[in-house]
């Protein structure tokens, strides 16, 4: 088979072995100090498993698809940087043109069509970085990137552990364990890169400027995710602004003793939050692209028109059509945003892969019913209102899963687009189910 080797696969193996024992080591000895650690290696395991899981798949079920396309042009980066080295650093800095593509072998030059997309060729210079210490093997580069991605994700885990250090095994399950989210996060794929950004969003704004943690190093860490996503998929950020804005502004009343300051404070911060979102948009229409302010409606409409259930069958669904207006687009909000996070459902399963995700929304599904039966609608937004992260979850929730369900209808897509929100999804369920516990 053209991309395996069994060199390749056992060391893949031997990285992921070592690793795992490095992971047990620092857990033993930090947990002391640092109780959220007992699931760094188990979480790190679970993580190399879906990424073996996730080559096999593609490479002896489906024998294509992405990640080997991308793989592919991985391969030919890492050919390049040892037969001429001065050629792989002036692609690596430069973009697609008739110059750049000529310097690659005709016969193991990347798809062409992700290589002159600028958004899939950040992702195949990228994993071409992390080809060089994985010698350039198919399973050892997506080990390599696993491991990289899992850091970011375990950021994330941490902040909420902070935040609800009584329910850390329920938020590894969110951040860790979550069978959709760590399997479609762990290839070499542009949601590796986003999926992992996201996560290091919050914690990156968190450090910054709430705990004042490490700012230098964070602050790099945080423009390098944001560049990640708007350069491969801005939409994403699109989704996370609001919520970070909130989140953070919140966070920062917190700590304002004055009753009457608050009050004052609170329509500010709305204000503030909602100008520099426009601005922000308005400023970066052109790396939002189809996403943004002007043509984000007309561009959902034509995408659900071009995916329609006659081109991809049974593996695709149909939220009917809709007028690319506001009011339009609204009046799909509901059945838009249920699709993105339940769909699909179990009898709309097409593929072994898309069962994972099937099961999960089932279960998910359940979950989420029985539990807004049990508080209540008020009571539910109740909860939310009080509390900063919630307010973020339900956000980026709201606004990602309306956005991929409006503009989404392919379950291949889908299954993949939702990864980013769902560990803050499960896991706001689990903060309210602690506070209706204390209450």
């Amino acid at each position: 088979m053209e991309y395996f080797s069994y060199f390749d696969l056992c060391f893949a193996i031997l990285i992921s072995l070592y690793l795992v024992h490095r992971a047990k080591k620092k857990r033993d000895e930090v947990i002391i100090i640092k109780p959220e650690y007992e699931y760094y290696s188990k979480g790190l395991a679970v993580k190399f498993f879906a990424t073996f899981a996730f080559c096999g798949i593609y490479l002896f079920y489906y024998q294509g698809g992405d990640t080997l396309a991308y793989y592919k042009g991985v391969k030919a980066f890492y050919k390049l940087f040892w037969d001429n080295p001065s050629d792989w650093f002036y692609i690596m800095g430069n973009g697609y043109n008739w110059q750049t593509w000529a310097m690659f072998d005709y016969d193991s030059a990347p798809p062409k069509y992700m290589f002159r997309d600028s958004r899939t060729r950040l992702v195949l210079k990228m994993t071409s970085i992390i080809s060089l210490p994985a010698l350039g093997g198919y399973f050892s580069t997506s080990i390599l990137l696993a491991t990289i991605s899992y850091q970011w994700i375990w950021k994330a885990f941490t902040l909420a552990c902070d935040k609800y250090p009584n329910i850390k095994k329920q938020m590894a399950i969110s951040f860790l364990y979550l069978p959709s989210v760590v399997f479609w996060g762990s290839g070499i794929m542009k949601d590796t890169y986003t999926f992992a950004a996201s996560c290091f969003c919050l914690y990156g704004v968190h450090a910054i400027f709430i705990t004042k943690k490490n700012v230098t190093k964070n602050a790099a860490q945080l423009l390098l995710a944001m560049y990640l996503i708007l350069s491969i998929k801005s939409y994403i950020l699109f989704a996370l602004l609001p919520g970070i804005l909130i989140y953070t502004n919140f966070e920062r009343i917190k700590k304002v003793k004055n009753t009457l300051v608050k009050i004052l404070i609170l329509p500010v911060s709305i204000t503030v939050i909602a100008t520099i979102s426009q601005m922000f948009f308005i400023n970066f229409e052109d790396e939002f692209g189809k996403y943004s302010a002007d043509q984000i409606l007309e561009e959902a409409a034509v995408q659900q028109h071009d995916l329609q259930r006659s081109v991809y069958g049974s593996n695709s669904f149909d939220i009917g059509k809709y007028d690319p207006t506001i009011r339009g687009v609204l009046a799909k909000l509901p059945v838009a945003v249920n699709a993105a996070i339940f769909r699909p459902y179990l009898w709309e399963v097409g593929s072994p892969t898309m069962l994972i995700s099937a099961l999960e929304n089932a279960i998910l599904m359940v979950v989420v019913v029985y539990f807004l039966f049990k508080i209540g609608p008020f009571r539910f937004f109740k909860l939310i209102g009080k509390d900063s992260y919630l307010l973020f979850c339900l956000s980026f929730t709201i606004v990602l899963a309306f956005g991929i369900g409006l503009s989404t209808a392919n379950f291949g897509a889908l299954v993949r687009y939702k990864i980013p929100f769902m560990p803050f999804f499960v896991s706001l369920f689990f903060v309210m189910n602690l506070q209706t516990k204390k209450s």
